[in-house]
C-alpha cells in the first residue's frame, strides 16, 4: 500500500519534542498501574516513558520496521493500518488509556478511528490526543498574506490529510462518543502560556487534550 510505503521510513525516523512528551506525561498518573495503548507508537519512545511510570504499554504501528524497534521497549506491538479492521486479539482486550499522539491529522476518518479506540477502552477509560492547530495565529498571518506550501516536516507535512481547529476537534470527539475533560495545549509563544492558554483556538500551536466517554 502507498500509505504503508510512505510511513515505512517516516515512522522509523519519527521524533517527539520534549514539550509534547512532557505535556502527555502530565496527563498520566503514576500512582496506579494502567493498561495503556499507544496508537502510532513509532519506535516506542513515548511508550517507553509511560512504562517507566509503572504501566503496561501496548503499541500500534503501520511500519513493520518501526514496530520491530518498538517491541524492544514495549510490552506488545500490533502492526496494521488503523483505518482498516483492528485485529480481533486487540479488540478483545480492554485498556484504561488510549494515546493518539499526532495521529488524527494523518487519517481520512478520525471519527471511525476514535470509535475503534472507544471499543477497546474500559468503561471508565480515557483517551489522550495531540494534533496541530491549523488556525494558530502564525498560520492566520501566513494565509492573510497568501503564503502556503507543503513541507517535508511540520504543520504542512505531506502526510497530513486532515487539519484541526479547536472547534472541529471538539466536534469530532463528540461525534465519536467522547467529551473533553482536560486541556494542556502547547502555546506559542511559550513565554506567554499563562495568559494565552485561555484562547487555544488562536494561540495553541498543538492541541493536547484528554477525553472520556460522554
Amino acid at each position: 500500500m502507498i500509505k504503508t510505503a510512505y510511513y515505512r521510513e517516516k515512522s522509523v525516523a519519527y521524533g517527539m519534542s520534549h514539550t509534547r512528551l512532557k505535556r502527555i506525561l502530565e496527563f498520566i498518573p503514576g500512582d496506579c498501574a494502567l493498561r495503556v495503548l499507544e496508537v502510532g507508537c513509532a519506535n516506542g519512545r513515548l511508550g517507553q516513558e509511560i512504562k517507566k511510570l509503572g504501566h503496561f504499554v501496548a503499541g500500534i504501528e503501520i511500519s513493520g520496521q518501526a514496530a520491530q524497534n518498538a517491541r524492544e521497549v514495549l510490552d506488545e506491538v500490533y502492526v496494521f493500518d488503523i483505518e482498516g479492521e483492528w485485529p480481533k486479539k486487540l479488540e478483545e482486550q480492554k485498556f484504561d488509556l488510549v494515546v493518539l499522539p499526532e495521529i488524527l491529522e494523518h487519517i481520512f476518518d478520525p471519527v471511525k478511528v476514535l470509535r475503534d479506540a472507544y471499543r477497546v477502552l474500559q468503561d471508565d477509560g480515557e483517551i489522550i490526543i495531540t494534533t496541530p492547530n491549523f488556525m494558530v495565529w502564525t498560520n492566520r498571518m501566513r494565509f492573510l498574506f497568501g503564503r502556503f506550501k507543503y513541507e517535508e516536516q511540520g504543520m504542512f507535512d505531506f502526510g497530513h490529510i486532515r487539519w484541526f481547529t479547536y472547534s472541529y476537534l471538539k466536534e469530532v470527539l463528540k461525534e465519536a462518543g467522547f467529551k473533553l475533560i482536560k486541556e494542556n495545549h502547547i502555546i506559542f509563544p511559550g513565554k506567554l502560556t499563562k495568559i494565552f492558554k485561555y484562547w487555544p483556538s488562536m494561540f495553541a500551536f498543538q492541541f493536547v487534550i484528554k477525553a472520556r466517554e460522554k
